[in-house]
């Protein structure tokens, strides 16, 4: 669904069309917050990053690159000749995880540092594959897009509803939809932790 059509349920459920505006906003909010609940395949994006000159330590802004960006999942070197990701994926650390037993900075790691993503390579690298996790498009609104809202929009209209009756001072109605969008969530977390059923 939309963001208008999901307004229209919301409307429905609370009989509140005088706050249209609040809604729409409280939808942006829960489409953030159900996106939230987990690490979700789908929300993983690829892309590569290409510095200019091949170097063993590199520093590489990922806001200004990804604005949606949300958590790094895995990084790989890519061959600059044939642009094909080769070798094992580096190891995903902390920054306080850089040295090893003996003092020594590990080799072949990436970690997140603030705003930027630190990258130490055992050999001088130029171009990585990076898959990480993205928060969905809420704004503008023509722009809208979330997989959530299109394959479970129902997590995001009892959020918002719930919310809408919290902010009317209906505690009981405000509770009936925070038990439907547990559920919800549940479901979304069932079928999209692993892309692979079993």
């Amino acid at each position: 669904m939309n963001l208008a059509e999901m307004s229209t349920e919301v409307i429905a459920l609370t009989r509140r069309p005088d706050l249209a505006t609040l809604i729409t906003a409280n939808l942006k909010a829960a489409t953030l917050k159900a996106h939230n609940s987990d690490y979700y395949y789908k929300d993983i994006f690829e892309a590569s990053i290409q510095f200019p000159t091949s170097e063993i330590l590199q520093t590489f802004n990922y806001t200004g690159t990804f604005p949606r960006w949300r958590a790094l999942k895995y990084l790989r070197k890519v061959d600059p000749t044939t642009f094909v990701a080769i070798g094992p994926e580096y190891t995903v650390i902390t920054p306080e995880q850089i040295f090893d037993a003996y003092g020594l900075e590990k080799p072949n790691v990436v970690y997140v540092a603030g705003l930027t993503l630190q990258i130490k390579s055992l050999a001088a690298s130029q171009i990585f594959a990076v898959g990480f996790y993205q928060y969905p498009l809420i704004t503008p609104d023509a722009s809208y897009s979330s997989w959530i809202a299109n394959e479970f929009p129902w997590a995001i209209i009892y959020d918002c509803a719930a919310t809408v009756f919290k902010t009317t001072g209906n505690q009981e109605q405000e509770a009936a939809m925070r038990g439907l969008y547990a559920e919800q969530i549940n479901q979304i977390k069932l079928t999209n932790i692993q892309a692979v059923g079993y």
